[in-house]
């Protein structure tokens, strides 16, 4: 943890999930999660989240009825994937989620429903009770909130995740690469916003870059742009990194795209680094 210049304690916390190919038989979940199983290598081994500490619910509230109605509603969508979901349920506490697939995964033949359904079984088990969290893998994002978060940039949280090689990549191409994904991704549709490119020398490098689509083209070029600027911090010269926040990502690797439904490759010496930021919390894995 840390303190800012207000002297507010700020925790940090970062959890990589190492999940076993098991069937969940959460009863709300069950017309969703039966065919996990049978397709679970396709995805990464990894799962990181974050649990909110703004407020918790209990079991027997109306938060706790129109969640459940709102995730089931966004996990058993069939427009999953198409590319992105979005539900809100409830008058009196509200409860609102939201999916994003993953442009690369979906292009390339990833399943991304049952990605999301992966993720939400996450949501039930590390973040039980906080009213506000967020999942992701290399394939999918799910949100959920007490709050509206529907055409929201949100900064509370950002995942800079470098990966560990020899092969050392120009900081100059990454944020040329960059540059061009961001404005492409950010000049989208209300459909999709999202964007793939290549450095093709001296080593063909592959980027994607994507926000949820319901955010506006400004919100959707903030965001990537605060990426881009945290890459020199994190990411320095890595030959692959990938970077999350609730609203949009950038990722690169040495690795075509159609290999990135399989997940891309990671070390698995992981050590923990906080970088400051007075919007939100930055976890960086080194």
């Amino acid at each position: 943890m840390y303190k800012n210049n207000n002297s507010h304690t700020i925790l940090i916390y970062y959890q990589q999930i190492k999940m076993k190919p098991t069937i969940s038989f959460v009863f709300l979940l069950l017309p969703i999660i039966n065919v996990v199983d049978l397709v679970i290598s396709q995805f990464p081994s990894d799962i990181i989240y974050k649990c909110r500490n703004t407020g918790n619910y209990t079991t027997r509230t109306d938060y706790a009825r129109n969640l459940n109605v709102a995730i089931n509603k966004v996990g058993m969508e069939n427009k999953i994937n198409g590319n992105f979901y979005s539900s809100s349920w409830g008058g009196n506490e509200a409860a609102h989620a939201l999916a994003l697939c993953s442009n690369v995964g979906t292009k390339w033949g990833a399943n991304c429903s049952q990605c999301v359904t992966r993720l939400i079984n996450t949501q039930i088990k590390y973040c039980p009770d906080q009213k506000e969290g967020v999942m992701w893998t290399s394939n999918c994002m799910f949100r959920y909130s007490d709050r509206k978060i529907v055409g929201v940039l949100d900064d509370w949280v950002w995942i800079l995740k470098p990966e560990r090689g020899s092969y050392f990549v120009s900081d100059q191409s990454i944020h040329d690469l960059a540059t061009r994904l961001q404005r492409e991704a950010s000049g989208g549709t209300n459909a999709r916003k999202a964007a793939l490119g290549i450095i093709a020398s001296p080593r063909k490098t592959y980027g994607a870059m994507q926000c949820t689509p319901d955010l506006s083209k400004e919100l959707c070029r903030k965001c990537l742009q605060h990426i881009i600027t945290s890459h020199v911090n994190c990411c320095s010269r890595r030959p692959a990194a990938r970077m999350y926040s609730p609203n949009c990502y950038f990722v690169y690797s040495l690795q075509e795209f159609s290999k990135w439904k399989d997940g891309l490759s990671t070390d698995s010496g992981f050590a923990l680094q906080s970088i400051r930021n007075a919007n939100g919390t930055i976890i960086t894995i080194t």
